[in-house]
């Protein structure tokens, strides 16, 4: 097998240490001198990693300063609304488009059990700014989704439409995250390497009576899109999906996948949710 250049080398390396918030936006780097001496290379050797590293959008030159992390140009996605992705980015400003890739009716796979015996199967690709940002594939009820056509879910947000179509509105439900690796085919649509760390926001949606109005999952590429929690004290809340267990028979999520609700417990489990995710990603990136 080929070598890895020294400049790949180089370069990953603090790639890495970006990625994991050991230098955060607006850091300077390790000059181009320490460079050279850390991995016994050229001067050459170190610009060329540095290059390929702006061109990445990861770092800059800042004149006397030497060269500093890049902004960081995510967006942020609050995990506590039941808005989705689409009307939260828009209220912020983004150029959001919804281009359809399938919408028709299916068996539902195993772990989709209360959407009854038939559903309709939508998968939709997010873009921002023209960039693919995330993959949604989603689970109605039949009598949902044959109210719903393409044209009318192209560039829409699907709880706005279902909303107007059939009155019926989303009001509550549970969300779970995890940290996976892009698998083919899935990698090609969003964009990125085979393997590469996403955001997986998985979850179902009750309407204002209680009934199911979906079962989704939602694959973000963890370049373009961070999840926000609103942390706040309160007193548990009792049955269901919402009790804070992450089902309704009392267990947690998908690997292990913390599920949001509200309780006295949530910072706690917030930051282990922090902590869980980050230690996916590494072990993503590094398995790369």
């Amino acid at each position: 097998m080929a070598r890895t250049p020294l400049h790949a080398r180089i370069s990953e390396d603090l790639r890495g240490r970006i990625h994991d918030r050991e230098l955060s936006p607006g850091d300077l780097l390790p000059s181009e001198s320490a460079l050279q001496e850390q991995f016994s290379v050229s001067r050459s050797v170190v610009r060329q990693a540095l290059a390929t590293l702006e061109a990445e959008g990861l770092v800059r030159r800042a004149k006397g300063r030497g060269t500093v992390v890049a902004p960081r140009g995510e967006l942020h996605r609050n995990v506590d609304l039941s808005s989705g992705l689409m009307a939260q980015l828009q209220q912020r400003g983004a150029r959001t488009t919804t281009e359809v890739l399938r919408l028709e009716q299916a068996d539902p796979p195993q772990h989709v059990t209360a959407l009854g015996e038939r559903v309709t199967v939508l998968e939709r690709l997010r873009r921002v700014d023209g960039e693919p940002a995330a993959f949604i594939r989603t689970y109605l009820p039949i009598a949902i989704g044959s109210a719903l056509d393409r044209a009318a879910l192209t560039d829409t947000s699907l709880h706005h439409l279902v909303g107007e179509v059939t009155g019926r509105r989303v009001a509550d439900g549970r969300r779970t995250i995890r940290a996976v690796a892009a698998a083919p085919p899935l990698h090609a649509v969003l964009g990125v390497a085979a393997g590469a760390p996403l955001l997986l926001l998985e979850g179902m949606s009750v309407d204002q009576d209680g009934s199911p109005v979906e079962e989704f999952s939602t694959w973000h590429r963890s370049d373009r899109i961070a999840f926000d929690l609103a942390l706040q004290p309160g007193a548990p809340r009792t049955g269901g999906a919402e009790s804070g267990t992450g089902r309704p028979d009392g267990s947690l999520g998908p690997a292990g996948g913390v599920a949001l609700g509200g309780s006295d417990e949530r910072l706690d489990r917030a930051i282990a949710l922090a902590e869980e995710t980050l230690a996916e990603l590494r072990a993503v990136r590094r398995a790369r």
